[in-house]
């Protein structure tokens, strides 16, 4: 194994290796050459020309030998080729010598995967780095010597470089994957059989209740099913008049009050945005996208990703697969991906979640934002133009910013149409009012950007919270961060089949009680974290909206029988009690009507009103779905019911996604 340790000029041994190696590829020899660089050498051998050249050196993200093999400019095995003639250093061969697997357990892969380079063998007293890069090594030089001792410079392709190393530590970067979070801010711990006994005895306490006295029992469900409905209608309101009517110190994202930042002198990011060319120098975006049994609408998504108006040099995909979904993993590879997306598979590990692909993902993104789009998604163009101006303008304390979801199918059936008129209650009133408001703001689980450093900083995701969206919101409001919401909508495609409705919905509601139990293992940590203000909406958002859910089927039950379709002497409430119940619950629901109806004014989506009538129907379906949470919550915690994607065919959609 020949190496020749790396250093800036060409010597006679380099001058040989360029005979041998790039004269073969039909390249000019470079002799002569010692302080040229090598994208330089490329172009005086003919093999790009000056205006390639002048691109590749314009892009700020990328190193030069990167970009011109990315665009097809030149061939992966001439450009390493070059590289490696003009830094003097030899070709690793992975086939014939796999790297070292004690050298590498003496370093964090998932550093190494950043980095670009490997520890290899050991050449005598020397330890052979591999790198992808050889420019950026001689600064790390003084850094991986001492962990290594004395080193010599190798070089390998970026690509093979990953697929040594997944190939050797996946499984243990899989593993800090699920684990990344502490065990007291994760979920991971949770037992269900904690919660039998407190729940059997609650379960008695109500049956024996109803067996003894019902009026009593049935007065005390109504009345607090119809206080809380009236609560949560109100706080909505509440939002709905902030969003007409903001407060001078309003600033959408923030609280009224100062909040204490953890780090109030972090550094702005730094694109210059004075917007006077679309040519500036942005700032680097990375955008994970899971794909699990996806393979329906593989090829669609890459044709929205196209769409972004963002600088390519700027921006970076990683569509995140899992190890045993062969059918995505074929489709893909029937696709010709663009250079800046990049296919990234994730090792099998204990769990299968969503959050778990994001963290692993997390490792391998270079931007300086991170951001997640899901696989049926159909961003705006101008998103992420939009995402980095907001970054720039933000304040040290804008950990987070949510884009706005809409569906491209709100007119395929009934509960399409109600969804998409749910999701306009949530996402044009309640969530922007919510934040002007000061209340922690549970994200969605798409469209969001992240600073980097905060996101490593609070952990990165629960790989074990099938929301592991919401979770993450509190979390940044806990740690005195705050989430802004973007003025830009991306479109997805609504769940549009009973089952797998339920299925999904069940999913949100087991998140919740999970991330509710989690916050609220310390309550007084929780208040103190979040103000007594923020503490209420957490209670509200969610234990309100899970006990909500589950009490709406008494509250339909007591309007059967003011109206005379269930017998009233089954709990042998007075009239007038049974009415004022009854007219009290229709008034929180028509409330809710009108909160509707001024969502739906805020989108372009044209149904009738009517439909609104409808969503008490629609609510019970959301009852089910609570119970079956219930249920998981006590067998299976952990498990992601996915949700189908592919069902409609969005291409004839209006939206012009």
């Amino acid at each position: 194994m020949s190496v020749i340790s790396l250093r800036p000029s060409l010597t006679a041994a380099a001058h040989r290796m360029a005979a041998q190696g790039v004269n073969n590829a039909g390249a000019v020899p470079v002799a002569g050459a010692e302080a040229e660089r090598c994208d330089i050498a490329l172009m005086r051998a003919g093999h790009i020309d000056g205006a390639t050249l002048m691109a590749a050196m314009a892009q700020t993200h990328f190193p030069v030998i990167e970009y011109l093999i990315q665009h097809g400019h030149v061939p992966e095995a001439l450009a390493y080729q070059v590289l490696a003639a003009h830094w003097a250093i030899g070709l690793a061969d992975f086939t014939r010598l796999p790297v070292d697997p004690h050298l590498l357990s003496q370093i964090d892969p998932a550093m190494a995967l950043a980095q670009h380079w490997v520890p290899w063998r050991k050449s005598g007293a020397q330890t052979i780095i591999v790198c992808a890069y050889p420019e950026e090594m001689e600064k790390r030089r003084a850094e991986i010597s001492q962990i290594f001792g004395p080193i010599a410079f190798a070089l390998a392709p970026r690509r093979l470089i990953e697929a040594q190393i997944l190939a050797k530590a996946g499984r243990l970067m899989a593993r800090d994957a699920e684990t990344r979070l502490s065990d007291g801010e994760s979920c991971r711990n949770f037992a269900p059989k904690r919660l039998y006994l407190p729940l059997a005895a609650l379960t008695l306490l109500l049956l024996g209740l109803f067996a003894y006295a019902p009026q009593t029992g049935a007065i005390a469900v109504l009345g607090a099913g119809i206080a809380l409905a009236f609560v949560l209608s109100a706080l909505k309101w509440a939002a709905l008049l902030r969003e007409l009517w903001p407060l001078p110190h309003d600033r959408l994202g923030e609280s009224d009050g100062p909040r204490p930042l953890v780090h109030p002198h972090r550094p702005k990011l730094t694109p210059k945005l004075t917007l006077v060319s679309r040519r500036l120098d942005l700032p680097m975006i990375s955008v994970m996208v899971p794909l699990y049994h996806e393979s329906r609408i593989v090829a669609r998504l890459i044709r929205r990703l196209e769409r972004l108006d963002y600088p390519r040099r700027a921006l970076e995909i990683i569509l995140l697969t899992e190890n045993n979904d062969s059918a995505t993993a074929q489709a893909l590879s029937c696709l010709k991906l663009p250079a800046w997306v990049r296919v990234l598979t994730v090792p099998e590990g204990e769990i299968r979640t969503k959050p778990r692909a994001l963290n692993y993902g997390l490792d391998h993104c270079k931007g300086e934002i991170i951001g997640v789009y899901d696989a049926e998604d159909a961003p705006d163009p101008q998103q992420l133009r939009a995402v980095a101006q907001a970054f720039a303008k933000g304040d040290a304390g804008l950990g987070c910013l949510q884009g706005r979801l809409d569906y491209y199918n709100p007119n395929r059936n009934w509960i399409s149409r109600c969804f998409t008129m749910e999701y306009a209650t949530w996402w044009r009133i309640v969530l922007p009012g919510y934040a002007r408001m000061g209340l922690p703001i549970p994200l969605g689980g798409t469209t969001l950007f992240f600073r980097r450093d905060i996101l490593k900083e609070l952990g990165a995701w629960d790989a074990h919270n099938v929301t592991e969206d919401a979770d993450l919101g509190l979390r940044l409001a806990r740690k005195g961060y705050h989430t802004q919401l973007l003025d830009s909508t991306t479109y997805e495609e609504a769940n549009s089949q009973v089952i797998p409705w339920i299925k999904q919905r069940s999913r949100w509601i087991k998140g919740y009680i999970m991330t509710y139990a989690t916050h609220m293992r310390r309550p007084f940590a929780l208040w103190r974290d979040l103000g007594a203000w923020g503490f209420f909406g957490v209670q509200m958002m969610f234990a309100g909206t899970v006990i909500n859910a589950l009490l709406a089927p008494f509250i339909f039950g007591l309007w059967g029988m003011a109206f005379g379709l269930i017998d009233r002497a089954i709990f042998g409430l007075p009239d007038g009690l049974m009415m004022g119940l009854a007219v009290a619950g229709l008034l929180a629901e028509m409330a809710m009507f009108a909160l509707g109806y001024a969502a739906m004014r805020r989108t372009h989506h044209r149904m009738s009103p009517l439909w609104l009538a409808s969503m008490v129907f629609y609510n019970l379906l959301a009852s089910l779905a609570a119970y079956k949470a219930l249920y998981e919550v006590l067998t299976k915690p952990f498990y992601w019911d996915k949700t189908a994607h592919g069902l409609f065919d969005d291409e004839a959609s209006p939206i012009g996604f």
